[in-house]
């Protein structure tokens, strides 16, 4: 649930607890309220959402037979990416802020959203901003507290997991996709298809991952043992050659759309 309105300021247990790891330091100073992550409600549903797919240039805007070169997705790409919404489309972004709502998230923490739910970063700074907007008769100031000042900028890191139905496609044509540059062929074919011929680069989290559960009177996990799957056997292969290699062409693609980007004036 969204965490209401409620400090003006960010307590040291905050600053604390994210400089220091320690067991004895968690349990004792517990983790204040930060809210720095935000959902636009509906978004996914909303009549104007084709406007946002253009102007943030969202997949549903690539072409059909994908793109040919870094030099063909510059030229071709729709709008200027998600993080240029405000600039790009004034009247887009504040309808998204409309329905905005801020999350407090804790350590530990989950969100389960629509893939295509428009969602945002909020630093801690806008977060004491807003809380000072929304609390009649309240007034924060930075000098109130000595560790503000280094509240300026600072985020809540998070990471993101996006499941798909195994009947999804790979995008065709030129992109950064790590199961396309390690084989072209991957392109165009549903993640079941890419799993099945080339490895897990799409694990199965769902309905099961195992095809029986492991002994637990072991101490160790035997990849040899024929209660594993073999999509559990090969995520060793998967992680410690195909990703490493795979992300290295990565680097070079985004190393080259970089440098165009950067001659079209960063469009």
């Amino acid at each position: 649930m969204p965490w209401p309105w409620s400090r003006l300021t960010i307590p040291k247990s905050f600053s604390n607890a994210t400089r220091d790891n320690s067991a004895e330091n968690a349990a004792d100073k517990p983790l204040a309220p930060v809210a720095t992550f935000a959902l636009s409600i509906g978004s996914h549903r909303a009549p104007w959402r084709h406007d946002a797919y253009r102007v943030t240039g969202s997949a549903h805007t690539n072409p059909p037979e994908g793109f040919q070169s870094a030099a063909d997705l510059i030229r071709r790409r729709s709008g200027s990416g998600t993080c240029n919404i405000q600039t790009g489309d004034p009247e887009l972004y504040e309808k998204l802020e409309e329905n905005k709502v801020v999350y407090d998230l804790k350590r530990g923490d989950v969100i389960f959203h629509d893939r295509w739910v428009f969602h945002r970063t909020v630093t801690v700074d806008e977060y004491l901003r807003s809380m000072n907007e929304n609390i009649p008769g309240e007034e924060y100031s930075k000098d109130d507290d000595e560790s503000d000042a280094s509240c300026v900028g600072k985020i809540f890191r998070r990471y993101s997991i996006r499941y798909s139905p195994g009947t999804a496609r790979v995008p065709p044509g030129y992109g950064v996709e790590l199961s396309v540059l390690h084989n072209p062929d991957n392109a165009n074919r549903t993640l079941n298809e890419v799993s099945e011929t080339d490895g897990p680069w799409y694990p199965k989290v769902w309905p099961h991952v195992l095809k029986q559960k492991p002994n637990r009177e072991e101490n160790c996990v035997d990849f040899s043992d024929d209660d594993f799957d073999e999509e559990i056997r090969g995520l060793g292969d998967l992680v410690h050659v195909k990703i490493q290699s795979a992300e290295r062409k990565q680097a070079e693609r985004k190393k080259e759309i970089h440098r165009l980007l950067t001659l079209h004036g960063g469009r």
